[in-house]
């Protein structure tokens, strides 16, 4: 079967699932609305079967007044038939409103005996009213109660009228409420067997997804992920491809061809995997080639500035070297007239003689003791300066003292240009990094400080190089910042300046390396950053950030 037989029958089957709870629930909540409707009629019916036995109620009470006029006044008053009379008009009309607005209900035979008991109740009281007392009538009582007699047989049978009246009233409302409460039950019977109905066609129809997906499942999503776990096994485990066939015919075609795209693929993968390890090991063994001639180079390059500083280094070993030698010569004058002294030579001094030896043989000895302390410090920041790493390696290194011993080793450059100030942090810790190579970094700047300053003053005065250091604990890392009041350097070369055999120098006195190597060395060599800001005319601030850890 394909995929699209397979899509086909899914998607009809889910909504042939939802079309039936459809048409369910609007068959539900149409009956569900019937019965509303229904309950709403007997609702309103009810309600009307109250308004009529209130407006029988009243009734019933105004006609029934008449009795109790006629009872609770004496007979000797004669203002109670005026009172009775108001009663009968009103009862009158009550019945006539009874017979027009409910007739349905009560109809002529129900309410024209109550009419004409009424109006033979009136006549009944006419007659009573007509028969007066008065003096030394023997015949007033038979005559009274003649009427008396005559109008209690009529209020009997008035009231017997009345109350099959109540008892029809209140029977009507009776069944107005019965039948109201019997759609109210039928409406949540109905109610409770949608409820109950709806959801069981919900989970008729959750079963059916559940089975759809089961079967999705099992079509599609188990073939294909033992297809992508075979292929798996395959490619990252070198396993044999081994997938069933089975599914729709796509995905039994598409394992077919994987299996034979995965075995070919072996082959091509085993071919060019070898011929990967081949070239990995080259470029490793020209990746470390690289790195050595990378230091050679740093250290070419610092080996030639030590040359071109040598005759800079020879002079300022030199003065010390003869200031300490005329010092030796003037002790070895003093130790001999010393000795002829204590001998008692005839060639020794006089005491005036003496007594200047005396006085100037130990600045002699101290003055010749700074001169041979001068020429050990330089010859050590020689040696401190010259130092290579063979292996590059990154070692924690005084970097304050490595300043000091590069700033010792230019004195010639800058000596006669410029002031060295040095801010230096004392407080800083043994910082990871290849020192020589730190060393040639520093050089360069100070040295192009320096020519800078020479450039801008000329022979008119001196210029200042500041060399600062410190550390930032927030950042783990150390600054090292080197600022000149040279003559700054020009904007429209200030992007190339890290550029390799770049240079703003003659032909023959700048090779345009010593500021590409600095930068090869802080960022690819010790992952640091370096940058610099320069306004023309003012000078130049070079920045060299060295983080405190190494990978």
């Amino acid at each position: 079967m394909r995929v699209r037989t397979y899509i086909v029958l899914l998607t009809s089957g889910s909504l042939i699932g939802a079309l039936c709870i459809a048409l369910f629930g609007w068959l539900t909540f149409s009956g569900l609305n019937e019965a509303t409707d229904e309950l709403e009629k007997e609702a309103q019916k009810s309600g009307i079967s109250s308004d009529e036995l209130s407006d029988v109620m009243a009734f019933l009470t105004t006609t029934r007044s008449i009795f109790i006029t006629m009872e609770i006044y004496p007979e000797n008053f004669s203002g109670v038939f005026s009172i009775a009379y108001d009663a009968i008009t009103l009862a009158k009309e009550g019945a006539n409103q009874l017979s027009d607005k409910y007739y349905e209900n009560y109809p002529d035979e129900i309410l024209i005996p109550i009419s004409t008991a009424i109006r033979e109740l009136e006549d009944s009281i006419s007659e009573m009213q007509k028969v007066p007392p008065f003096q030394n009538d023997s015949d007033w009582a038979t005559r009274n109660l003649l009427a008396r007699k005559n109008y209690d047989s009529t209020r009997e049978k008035l009231k017997n009228n009345l109350d099959d009246l109540e008892i029809k009233a209140l029977g009507n409302l009776n069944k107005a409420n019965q039948a109201l409460s019997i759609k109210w039950q039928e409406l949540e019977d109905r109610e409770q067997t949608s409820r109950f109905s709806l959801i069981f066609v919900i989970i008729v129809y959750f079963i059916l997804i559940i089975v759809l997906a089961f079967i999705t499942y099992r079509s599609f999503a188990r073939p294909i992920s033992r297809l992508e776990e075979a292929a798996t096994r395959s490619i990252e485990m070198n396993q044999p491809f081994n997938s069933p066939q089975i599914g729709p015919i796509e995905v039994k075609s598409l394992t077919r061809r994987l299996q034979g795209l995965i075995i070919g693929l072996e082959s091509t993968v085993k071919k060019r995997t070898s011929a990967l390890v081949k070239k990995t090991d080259e470029l490793k063994l020209e990746i470390t080639q690289r790195k050595e001639l990378e230091t050679q180079l740093v250290h070419a390059q610092k080996m030639e500035a030590v040359g071109q500083l040598a005759s800079g280094i020879a002079h300022e070993i030199n003065s010390p070297s003869q200031f300490a030698n005329d010092n030796i010569l003037f002790l070895k004058e003093a130790v001999e007239g010393f000795i002829s002294k204590l001998t008692g030579s005839e060639s020794a001094p006089d005491d005036k003689e003496l007594s200047f030896l005396k006085e100037n043989a130990p600045d002699a000895v101290q003055q010749a003791q700074e001169g041979i302390s001068r020429i050990t410090t330089i010859v050590k920041s020689m040696k401190n300066f010259a130092y290579r790493d063979a292996e590059s390696a990154k070692k924690p290194n005084d970097l304050n003292q490595a300043i000091k011993s590069t700033i010792v080793v230019a004195t010639n450059e800058w000596k006669y240009h410029a002031d060295v100030v040095t801010n230096l942090d004392e407080t800083l810790q043994m910082v990871p990094c290849n020192v020589g190579e730190i060393n040639q970094v520093v050089l360069n700047l100070v040295v192009n400080g320096a020519h800078a300053i020479r450039d801008r003053f000329e022979s008119k005065g001196k210029g200042e190089i500041t060399i600062t250091t410190k550390h930032y604990p927030s950042d783990d890392c150390v600054v090292i910042s080197i600022t000149d009041n040279g003559g700054g350097i020009p904007l429209k070369v200030q992007e190339r300046i890290f550029e390799p055999f770049f240079t703003t120098k003659e032909v023959g006195v700048g090779t345009g390396q010593g500021l590409a190597i600095a930068h090869s060395v802080i960022v690819k060599s010790h992952n640091g950053q370096i940058w610099f800001q320069s306004v023309e005319g003012e000078g130049t601030t070079f920045y060299i950030k060295l983080p405190m850890t190494q990978t």
